[in-house]
């Protein structure tokens, strides 16, 4: 198979760490012949300069995606929107040029529950160029539902199906620890969560109606528990010292329900000071299946991996819009 020309849509720090995954790890299989970016900071310089590489690399972020996306670029690896009306306007521009693309963009990973016409037309115009566009990453993407849904391939029947994502957020960078409301008192958790500075976490929705359309469960509805606060019960260390009784991040669950029974049930954990960090998947069926990975995935790195991984698989796909269900990926289908 021939090299892959890639580029970066996108600087920031996915964009950044996928850049330097390509430039160090990856040059036997990929070409990074682009980057693009409106951050001025960046604009003109050394991609190598700009994401710490310690080198030249021949490439300047640039903010003119005409030129970034010539004729001889073959996917787009797309890391700067987690909501689907963001993401779509940037991601059309790039499918217009007729060239594919790879996102991080949690919404896109199963976009069909947020925007049905928003996502039909972006399905129609990836046709109507030619091209396929895939919203992936490690979860959403992988751990909450292309895994388990990988899982499920061994099982005649099944029940319930439980994934659990549980990290410790003080081995996360700087910017994830603060997303939790890590060393934040409950008043102040609280006013973030109003003012929508915490979100909890984006991508429960996505991947518990992914998981129940890929082995055939007609859901009632998913559940979106509220986000709630860890609070800590002794001091604890992150990027700032949290004393006992401050907030050490955050929790939150969902629950897929069939006639009013909860058959998929997502639990998602990440705060200073956890004891274990682990993903879990558990089938109850025949046969029973019981999945740990400990310590977790790296968000990071996983999402950063998912999305070099998949681009030879979308560049190879069918055009138009796809999820991670759509690459072939084994399954149970009840």
């Amino acid at each position: 198979m021939r090299k892959l020309n890639v580029v970066t849509f996108g600087v920031g720090v996915i964009g950044s760490l996928t850049a330097k995954f390509i430039l160090e790890e990856k040059g036997g299989v990929m070409d990074l012949v682009g980057a693009y970016d409106i951050d001025q900071k960046k604009v003109g310089r050394d991609l190598g300069a700009v994401i710490g590489l310690g080198s030249s690399t021949g490439v300047k972020v640039s903010d003119d995606l005409r030129s970034v996306l010539t004729k001889d670029v073959d996917i787009a690896i797309h890391t700067t929107a987690s909501y689907l009306k963001a993401a779509v306007p940037q991601i059309e521009s790039i499918v217009a040029r007729g060239v594919d693309v790879v996102s991080s963009c949690e919404e896109l990973s199963y976009p069909y529950v947020v925007d049905k016409e928003l996502t039909s037309k972006l399905d129609s115009s990836a046709k109507k160029h030619g091209v396929t566009v895939l919203g992936t990453g490690i979860n959403p993407g992988f751990l909450m539902d292309a895994l388990p849904i990988a899982l499920t391939a061994p099982c005649k029947s099944i029940e319930k199906i439980t994934v659990t994502r549980r990290m410790n957020a003080a081995t996360r960078r700087v910017p994830f620890q603060k997303k939790v409301g890590a060393g934040l008192t409950m008043a102040e958790f609280q006013k973030a969560i109003e003012d929508g500075k915490i979100s909890g976490h984006v991508g429960l929705e996505q991947s518990a109606w992914m998981l129940a359309d890929a082995i055939g469960w007609k859901l009632d509805g998913v559940e979106i528990g509220e986000v709630e606060a860890v609070i800590a019960e002794s001091p604890e260390k992150g990027y700032v010292d949290i004393p006992a009784g401050r907030v050490t991040g955050v929790k939150q669950s969902a629950r897929g329900t069939v006639a009013g029974e909860p058959l998929i049930q997502l639990n998602f954990m990440a705060y200073v000071g956890s004891k274990e960090e682990y993903d879990q998947v558990e089938i109850e069926g025949i046969p029973p299946v019981n999945c740990r990975i400990s310590p977790c995935i790296h968000g990071d790195h996983g999402t950063v991996a998912m999305l070099v991984n998949m681009a030879p698989k979308v560049v190879a796909s069918q055009a138009g819009l796809r999820t991670m269900k759509d690459m072939q990926l084994p399954s149970a289908f009840l």
